[in-house]
């Protein structure tokens, strides 16, 4: 059973991790990547080496600058993400 029954309940899960990670990043290790564990849908970010069964993401990919140069998270890039294992429609 996936723990997010919904595309846009499980773009606000990773929107908030990335959001995390922007704030917070030194909390990290530094080979940090988003971990999704496909058949119940739980993310991570940490380092690959402590996630089994994962699919594996550059957090880079979702993050982008605002107009004021600031980093925060992609919303395309994860809705795209999440269009992986959601089926959108």
């Amino acid at each position: 059973m996936r723990i997010f029954s919904d595309i846009k309940s499980y773009t606000s899960d990773v929107t908030s991790l990335i959001w995390n990670f922007i704030l917070h990043r030194d909390a990290y290790p530094e080979n940090a990547k988003l971990a999704v564990q496909p058949e119940l849908m739980v993310n991570v970010i940490d380092d690959p080496e402590q996630c089994h069964y994962c699919d594996f993401y550059d957090i880079n990919l979702f993050i982008s600058r605002d107009s004021e140069g600031k980093p925060v998270p992609n919303s395309i890039a994860i809705k795209n993400m999440a269009s992986r294992y959601y089926q959108v429609g």
